[in-house]
């Protein structure tokens, strides 16, 4: 059985946890936000002494006491700390180029929240067709999708920048950069590039992929080209094979 599968199976068993967002009120208090107060105390019937597990999106589960169930704002008390069943131990960061259809990107964050990813920066290269991002409504599906996936922290995801701008200002913030581009296929494979236990920033390209010119200038930045096999994938299949690859090498 595959180890993600068997991680899984534990979290059920063990804690057979539905995992609620909050913000802190103090270090013993949080709130939920309202639709996750309706979620707890209408559709799942939890009052005032009931347990649920809830997460600020920094990276920590809380086993928390529910002190007020306002079915528009929970409030509950922090009993501890409960260990994460899905800790990371990388940094991952993908800086990808918005697509013209909005769902397909959409979908890529999803995917990549569920699997693993720290931040999601679109970067709009000489390619790219549509330039705009709904960033609010990409929160929010990342915030469905973590709770979903029982993922304790929230992916940060960057407004739009410009590629070249994105390269300059990012030059050495990772410990390794990566460059996809299709091009490569006689590069290494990102899967045997990338070093475990790392800070990484991985480019992916639009439709049509990186220019000449663009792949230059992020090789003058020191990044590295790297391909993601023989297969010519869609921008945001792209994303999730580099997203998944980055998690399998940390396993």
């Amino acid at each position: 059985m595959h180890k993600c599968i068997l991680s899984a199976l534990v979290v059920k068993i063990n804690i057979e946890m539905q995992l609620f967002f909050g913000e802190k009120i103090s270090d013993k208090e949080l709130f939920l936000s309202p639709e996750d107060s309706k979620h707890a105390c209408k559709s799942l019937r939890k009052k005032v002494d009931d347990t649920i597990f809830v997460t600020d999106g920094n990276g920590e589960i809380y086993q928390c006491t529910i002190l007020d169930d306002n079915m528009n704002q929970v409030i509950v008390n922090i009993d501890h700390v409960v260990d994460n069943p899905f800790p990371r131990n990388y940094y991952l960061h993908i800086a990808i180029s918005p697509l013209k259809n909005p769902d397909r990107f959409e979908w890529f964050v999803e995917k990549a929240t569920e699997i693993g990813i720290d931040e999601i920066t679109p970067i709009i290269c000489s390619r790219t067709e549509k330039g705009k991002v709904n960033t609010d409504r990409l929160n929010r599906i990342a915030l469905s999708a973590a709770k979903q996936s029982v993922k304790a922290k929230l992916p940060r995801i960057n407004e739009p920048i410009a590629f070249e701008k994105f390269i300059q200002n990012t030059a050495d913030n990772a410990q390794q950069q990566f460059i996809a581009w299709c091009e490569t296929e006689h590069e290494k494979l990102l899967f045997e590039a990338c070093k475990a236990k790392t800070a990484t920033l991985i480019l992916i390209g639009p439709e049509g992929d990186f220019t000449k010119e663009e792949v230059e200038k992020s090789l003058q930045q020191g990044f590295t080209p790297i391909s993601l096999g023989r297969s010519r994938f869609r921008t945001e299949t792209a994303g999730m094979v580099a997203c998944h690859d980055v998690f399998l090498r940390n396993q």
